[in-house]
């Protein structure tokens, strides 16, 4: 992987590939033919993608592949256990299918427009899937971006998911949109994107690529990756302006590179933290929004609260409506809660939100999600505020724990 730094932002892509990519699960159908080898088969196909994508593959569950329901109970089983594990996948699927998955699995998630309930909502509550608010067919992978199917389906199945590209990512603050140089960076993007199809091409005239995972040109974009909202809502950053110069930075993008920009908030806290170091190291104007020393120069992540602060459940699952438009998908809530949360209490805190991005629920049986930062330790589980549930009838006293 290929990082350069820029003023007030940094570029993230491979060396001599796309830099991340998502597909469905029809493509396991070729590389697999008869059981009881297939989801081994299967296994290796994957784990072969994945080790030429830096930045990750996203398996979209849109259809069974035909050797599963051959398989036993345990085969199956230790099946799904082995794919949740392979490094940089993430596994997309509706509710439909959570069946399959067991509480072990903590990088997948549920796409409906409802929060999920039974079998899946048992799941998404305990922490074991997150949840994805797309509505319809569509499918808004959370760290990636919107992603086609349907009528441009290449095996003409109305749900299939289209394999799709990612050249790199563009990071950077909220609070330096209004100062950047687009040109300049587009310009820089151009020349990388250059240097990348060249080297690609070597590589898959070299026999270097997967047959298992079609690439075409014109299904490889870019993602702009924003993060620091809270620093920016804490310097009393207009959102409508924010909106308005991502927006042309899109554009600017769009035309010089002549292919699609997904725009997603990041949740990488290494990014933040360099993000935050040059603006204080080189004194740019947006380094006013950050904390004064000694505490650490780092942004945060995303667009809501801190997720290792004690917040209120709703700052740190907010994202603003004025921005919601441009993303291609939802900011990600990670939510620390002392205790599973009930199904009344998920619910009520999702009837507060104006908008509700990709939950994710960390009980504290579950082991957090790294890095970690000495400089930055997540709170004990017991300092975070609980949602309260309407159903159950219970209110705290006046007195707390002294009744």
């Amino acid at each position: 992987m290929r990082l350069t730094e820029g003023k007030g932002h940094f570029i993230r892509c491979a060396i001599d590939t796309p830099y991340a990519g998502w597909t469905g699960t029809r493509v396991l159908e070729g590389v697999a033919p008869t059981p009881p080898l297939s989801p081994w088969m299967a296994l290796r196909a994957l784990n072969e993608m994945t080790t030429l994508l830096p930045g990750g593959l996203a398996l979209v569950w849109d259809a069974e592949p035909s050797w599963l329901p051959v398989l036993g109970g345990d085969p199956r089983t230790g099946f799904f256990e082995a794919l949740s594990t392979l490094p940089g996948i993430s596994l997309h699927l509706r509710e439909n299918a959570a069946g399959h998955f067991s509480q072990g699995i903590f990088r997948g998630w549920i796409h409906g427009p409802e929060m999920p309930t039974g079998v899946a909502g048992d799941l998404w509550r305990h922490g074991a899937l997150g949840w994805v608010p797309d509505r319809g067919k569509a499918w808004s992978l959370p760290d990636f971006g919107h992603v086609p199917h349907g009528e441009t389906a290449l095996l003409g199945a109305s749900d299939e998911v289209v394999p799709g590209f990612l050249w790199g990512e563009l990071l950077l603050p909220l609070g330096a949109l209004a100062s950047l140089d687009a040109s300049g960076i587009a310009a820089n993007l151009e020349s990388i994107q250059l240097e990348l199809e060249r080297a690609f091409s070597q590589r898959m005239a070299e026999g270097g690529w997967p047959a298992a995972l079609p690439f075409q040109r014109k299904r490889c974009g870019w993602r702009v990756g924003i993060l620091g909202g809270t620093e920016f809502q804490g310097a009393s950053g207009a959102w409508e302006m924010a909106a308005e110069d991502l927006g042309k930075l899109v554009r600017i993008l769009e035309t010089r590179l002549k292919s699609s920009v997904q725009v997603g908030p990041c949740q990488d806290a290494e990014i933040a933290y360099l993000l935050g170091l040059q603006a204080m190291r080189e004194g740019l104007p947006w380094r006013n929004s950050l904390a004064l020393p000694p505490a650490l120069p780092s942004f945060t992540t995303g667009l809501g609260a801190d997720a290792r602060i004690p917040s209120p459940l709703e700052s740190r699952a907010a994202f603003p409506l004025a921005i919601k438009d441009l993303l291609q998908h939802p900011p990600i809530a990670l939510l620390r809660v002392p205790a599973v949360p009930s199904e009344g209490a998920a619910e009520a805190m999702l009837a507060r939100l104006p908008a509700i991005p990709a939950l994710r629920w960390l009980p504290p049986d579950l082991p957090l999600p790294g890095p970690f930062n000495p400089d930055q330790p997540w709170s004990p589980a017991t300092d975070f505020p609980f949602p309260s549930d309407p159903s159950a009838g219970v209110q705290l006293g006046l007195f707390g724990e002294w009744e």
